[in-house]
């Protein structure tokens, strides 16, 4: 069943229409054909032909060449009734001016390559034995507007048939090519998306790979603080009630000995239990690159994936950042790299941190798509690339008290924000 689908397919692909500069050039080469013999009509049968035929025929190549322009359009239909209207200019002028193969072979052209890489194989064989058919039986001795017509010899009409069917071949072979740069083309598009989401992909794993230990430690940071507020709670509850227990004694030496034992090994437990709740709060220390060293391993990653050149300016930023703040600065970066990719086509990203009063600024431009109206002005509601990334990290910054800013500029696009360093943005690990 796949099988036959993709073979479905092949032939629809070969069977698809030609692109639209295709067909003007298609145009621009039929009309030229059909002037030139015209011309050559003109000045080869003026004299030769009474005026009323020779101007009949004049006419005629007009018509073929206002017809071949019907030749060029993508419905099959309208294809098949254009053929045959220029077939009846071919026959017409056949049956006037006789076996001149100067002239039938170049009006022939069109015909052949219009049915050729416009039509099914099926319709264009069928057009190109009814075309050789046409002229080849005109080509015999008959009279025209009262005159004789001389026939053409057999090899004058074997000529034009093998003239003929070396045109339809090669434009054969030019239809498959076609059909074969289009399914390459296709091919192509379909790499392009799949490495897109790849790019995709590898993007959000390192945000995964980087963030979600640290948020998972965190997160078992404040479960062992709940179990160490626990341990001292409990513990310290049951040590005063030892004591008061000794202190509310009637002078039993032994009992009260007693107590403050039971009391002293309860706190040795607790203190045991407490420090190894802290010796693993030590030893879960993450491990990832801070600062300048985590958005250098960003870019160096990107740059290595796309080939996309990244130029990167940490100027005044801070050695370290609040892990919330940080956190929305790759994600930035992120973002912008992804969108000059996928949708700039960028070749070139430059990114720039600036700090100033509390506040750290994080701007990244690329030359890929952008405007070509008012340079170097972006506004925040600009014209965004397609991207679900802008919206959610807007509101991010915004949250955080910051404002964002990303739109088209003259040679590109720009994406900028600016975040306070808010300590409770995140804490400082």
């Amino acid at each position: 069943m796949n099988r036959d689908e993709n073979r479905d397919n092949r032939e629809s692909r070969q069977e698809q229409p030609l692109r639209i500069g295709a067909r003007l050039g298609l145009i621009l080469i039929f009309s030229i054909l059909y002037l030139l013999a015209q011309a050559h009509f003109s000045q080869v049968y003026r004299g030769t032909l009474p005026p009323g035929p020779f101007l009949q025929v004049h006419r005629v190549f007009y018509i073929a060449a206002a017809l071949s322009v019907f030749l060029c359009v993508p419905a099959i239909s309208v294809i098949n009734i254009a053929v045959f209207g220029v077939l009846g200019c071919l026959l017409f002028i056949t049956q006037a001016i006789g076996p001149d193969l100067t002239l039938l072979i170049p009006i022939q052209i069109p015909l052949l390559m219009a049915v050729t890489l416009q039509l099914p194989k099926s319709q264009a064989l069928f057009w190109i034995i009814t075309t050789n058919i046409t002229i080849f039986q005109s080509l015999y001795t008959h009279n025209a507007w009262g005159a004789p017509i001389i026939g053409g010899t057999f090899y004058q009409k074997l000529l034009n048939g093998f003239v003929s069917l070396i045109l339809a071949m090669l434009f054969l072979l030019l239809k498959n090519q076609n059909a074969q740069i289009n399914n390459l083309m296709d091919g192509q598009e379909r790499l392009d998306r799949a490495y897109q989401k790849v790019v995709d992909a590898n993007l959000d794993f390192q945000t995964y790979a980087l963030f979600a230990r640290e948020e998972a430690i965190e997160k078992e940071r404040r479960r062992l603080a709940g179990e160490l507020h626990d341990i001292i709670g409990y513990s310290l509850t049951n040590v005063i009630m030892l004591i008061q227990a000794a202190q509310i004694g009637k002078g039993d030496s032994e009992q009260t000995h007693a107590i403050l034992e039971k009391a002293r090994l309860h706190a040795d437990e607790s203190l045991r239990e407490a420090r190894q709740a802290l010796a693993i709060l030590r030893t879960e220390q993450t491990d990832r690159p801070r600062g300048a060293n985590l958005f250098l391993k960003l870019t160096k990653t990107f740059q290595e994936v796309t080939g996309i050149a990244i130029n990167i300016d940490f100027a005044n930023m801070p050695p370290l950042l609040p892990v919330g703040t940080e956190k929305i600065l790759y994600r930035l970066i992120q973002e912008g790299l992804t969108n000059a990719f996928r949708h700039g086509r960028a070749s070139e990203v430059t990114i720039s941190f600036w700090y100033e009063d509390g506040k750290i600024t994080v701007r990244i431009r690329d030359n890929g798509r952008g405007d070509t109206n008012e340079p170097h002005q972006i506004d925040e509601t600009s014209f965004e690339r397609p991207g679900i990334g802008l919206a959610g990290l807007r509101e991010q910054v915004e949250q955080q008290g910051g404002q964002f800013k990303a739109g088209p500029i003259t040679g590109g696009f720009i994406l900028e924000a600016t975040i306070p360093l808010q300590e409770n943005s995140g804490s400082e690990s």
